[in-house]
């Protein structure tokens, strides 16, 4: 009986030592990264543009909440868009037909001083798109 008991506690604590050591948390990078690299496919453009900081959807089209509208009829002024270090203009239909979803590699939003490299066009921000080439 006592070598049943003894078996049972040794079992026990063989399978409670085979666990991870390794803490995984939704902040670890590489962990992120995985999990951008496996929903990248599933996730349209617009989808993916929307989850950045500082981006909201008006009237089907990013722009960036801290940006006005136009004076003149209320309707959202959109970011300038680079694609791969070539600027396609203000129109998200147009890099929406240009870009297809599994070649993006990677989407960064540039404001204020960060913007003014693009000049004038780029007062509303700009989304930089890169992908896989």
């Amino acid at each position: 009986m006592k070598w049943k008991i003894f078996l049972l506690a040794a079992a026990s604590i063989v399978v409670l030592a085979c666990g991870t050591s390794k803490n995984t948390t939704a902040t670890d990078p590489s962990l992120q990264k995985t999990l951008d690299e496996k929903n990248r496919v599933s996730i349209s453009l617009l989808d993916r543009i929307r989850r950045l900081p500082g981006i909201a959807i008006r009237n089907g089209v990013p722009v960036f909440t801290k940006s006005s509208t136009d004076i003149t009829g209320g309707v959202p002024i959109e970011p300038l868009y680079v694609l791969d270090g070539y600027v396609l203009g203000n129109s998200f239909r147009t890099v929406d037909e240009l870009v297809d979803n599994v070649n993006v590699q990677k989407i960064e939003v540039l404001s204020d001083s960060e913007a003014s490299f693009y000049g004038s066009r780029a007062s509303n921000g700009v989304i930089v798109i890169t992908t896989f080439k």
